[in-house]
């Protein structure tokens, strides 16, 4: 071969080999966490399995959750709420997800619907530097994982003003390029195709448990906003494009601590629904849906049991009002099973954890759950009024209350079969039929006091020497046989209960 020609093929080879380097490399230095996110609504949409979408702010990630939906009304569905997500990059996220498929419904939560600027990169002129830097890296988590084409571009464009930024964004190996000193294993694991991916549809459940409530000056009623801003702008523009496709629009404003500015919003949002003709909950104005002493994790956000409440009270609605069909059984969708499942698993392991207490006692607000709490004699419980509360929505009485006044002490039998027993004060409890058998409680004095089977007095479920003196101890045990899973010890130590376990 002459010398050209060889060249030519060197050259080429050359070539194919850089670029493939380089694409690894940007693989591999790319955050994950957007494939992560979206990587099964892209196998879902590709099979047509996605009969709703549920768009949104974080808010939306935390508080819904598509297995809870699919479990108990049999719908399936995608979270593509995002961090931070005004409603102009749901508007976005949006017809980027039309792309892929075309649902039946698409649930938009109008959180943030006061906002009025139209940039991410510029917000506000008195916005903080950070805030800026956040909100553009925010957008990162459902940007990422879309390839690079025309609808992106004009995405980008109307979200991000800066040139600079927005390169970004297209071609995102320019601010990933140097994570090389954050690498991990499960950073190469995107070249392998074995890359771990969200196992709830979208959603991020959160465990933590905010007692404490916030109260803030409620507006008037039927109070809206007094301007037009671009948060409503797109709002209508989501409604548009819903209704010019068919595609059945639901409008939310899920529940949280909020403040007053924000039930304005709710009001404007009801406001645009009604002038569109199309359903709106505001769930700031639905009594019971939560509690915000047990079902948020934070201020603005909703914990694992606040995100079934709600994510039923939606399945309730499409029960109601749309023909969506029941996909359980259907072997079709026997990947919904099992995540649905992994799900009961992760809910298992945080309760057997038993980490944090407040947690802990929200878990065992779970029906399929069998449970004792012992509250000691003189605990500092009997002054937590958060954890008072969460025993009393676990018991269904004031029972923790009346226990409190005499310093205790008070135990609580919680079995999903038989029902439930409660003793306060120096209150005894015979025989109660539970899956461990029938049991026997008679308080003695401080740090003594028996629970038995009342066939085996010789057994104390409440002593043990290392233990015998902590504030509170919970034992969890199966429904069927009757065997402790596992026996939770708890102690003050400053302001908060410690696992002792």
């Amino acid at each position: 071969m002459k010398k050209g020609p060889r060249l030519l093929v060197s050259t080429v080879i050359f070539l194919i080999i850089l670029a493939g380097a380089v694409f690894a490399a940007m693989l591999v230095t790319e955050r994950k966490s957007s494939y992560e996110k979206n990587a099964s609504f892209f196998q879902e949409a590709k099979a047509d399995h996605l009969d709703v979408l549920f768009i949104g702010s974080s808010h939306v990630i935390n508080g819904i959750n598509p297995l809870v939906l699919y479990e108990n009304y049999g719908i399936t569905s995608y979270n593509l709420g995002g961090h931070g997500s005004l409603l102009q990059e749901s508007y976005w996220q949006l017809i980027r997800a039309l792309q892929y498929c075309k649902p039946d419904y698409v649930v938009v939560d109008a959180y943030m619907l006061e906002k009025n600027y139209k940039y991410l990169d510029k917000c506000y002129e008195d916005t903080p530097e950070d805030e800026r830097k956040t909100s553009i890296e925010q957008l990162h988590l459902n940007m990422d994982a879309y390839p690079l084409s025309r609808l992106k571009i004009a995405a980008i464009n109307d979200l991000i003003e800066d040139k600079d930024i927005r390169n970004q964004f297209l071609f995102n190996f320019i601010v990933y390029h140097d994570r090389w000193k954050e690498l991990e294993g499960s950073d190469f694991k995107r070249l392998t195709g074995t890359m771990n991916t969200n196992s709830a549809m979208g959603a991020e459940m959160r465990y933590l448990v905010k007692t404490d409530v916030d109260e803030y000056p409620q507006c008037e009623e039927g109070q809206v906003l007094d301007e037009h801003t671009v948060g409503e702008e797109y709002l209508m523009k989501i409604i548009d494009e819903c209704q010019r496709d068919g595609i059945g629009i639901l409008v939310t404003y899920l529940p949280f601590s909020a403040e007053t500015k924000d039930q304005i919003a709710a009001n404007t949002a009801e406001a645009v629904a009604e002038r569109y003709g199309v359903p709106c909950i505001n769930m700031l104005k639905e009594d019971g849906i939560i509690d915000e002493a047990t079902d948020l994790n934070d201020h603005g956000h909703l914990n694992v049991n606040g995100a079934t409440k709600v994510t039923n009270r939606i399945g309730e609605w499409f029960s109601q009002n749309a023909d969506l069909a029941d996909h359980r059984g259907d072997g079709d969708y026997s990947k919904w099973d099992e995540l649905a499942a992994d799900f009961h698993e992760e809910l298992d392991d945080m309760l057997l954890s038993g980490n944090d207490i407040r947690c802990e006692l929200n878990l065992l607000m779970r029906d399929d759950v069998s449970s004792i709490v012992y509250v000691n004699t003189e605990s500092e419980a009997f002054h937590d009024e958060g954890i008072k509360h969460l025993i009393s929505r676990l018991s269904g009485t004031d029972g923790i209350e009346m226990a409190s006044a005499t310093e205790g002490p008070y135990i609580l039998i919680k079995d999903a079969a038989y029902g439930k027993y409660e003793a306060c004060g120096m209150e005894t409890i015979e025989n109660a039929a539970t899956a461990m058998g029938e049991l026997t409680y008679i308080p003695i004095e401080k740090n003594f006091r028996l629970l038995y089977p009342s066939s085996d007095e010789e057994v104390n479920y409440l002593y043990d020497d290392t233990h015998y003196d902590e504030d509170i101890q919970i034992l969890i045990y199966d429904n069927n046989s009757g065997e402790i899973l596992t026996h939770l010890y708890y102690e003050p130590e400053q302001t908060e209960y410690v696992s002792t376990k």
